[in-house]
């Protein structure tokens, strides 16, 4: 299970912001991405791709893909274009790992017999 935080540095390391080997990012650019989770998380979920339970804790297998439209998200800000495709390529391995069961906006409880 990664938190919010180590989400934040897997996208600040795909834009080159992480503060390097040994160093902490600096605080405006943690900031800056912490800013854009909750309503990229709410589009992700309003449009179908992924629901987060808790925005503050994500399995290990969603960081890459999350990271990397956070990062396309937030690109401009730290002077780099986006890069729509490996946006589409992580909204498809998000939509792929997505339970066969998923029922937006609603929980379903099973009745055993």
């Amino acid at each position: 299970m990664k938190t919010r935080n180590d989400l934040i540095i897997a996208t600040l390391k795909l834009l080159v912001s992480d503060g390097g080997a040994g160093q902490a990012p600096e605080p405006e650019d943690v900031v800056e991405i912490d800013n854009i989770i909750d309503g990229k998380l709410a589009e992700l979920n309003r449009r179908q791709i992924y629901f987060a339970n808790d925005p503050d804790n994500f399995d290990d297998e969603f960081v890459d893909p999350l990271a990397i439209i956070l990062a396309n998200t937030a690109a401009p800000t730290f002077g780099q274009p986006r890069n729509p495709q490996s946006q589409a390529t992580a909204e498809s391995t998000l939509r792929q790992m997505k339970n066969s069961n998923f029922v937006p906006g609603s929980s379903v409880e099973t009745d055993y017999f």
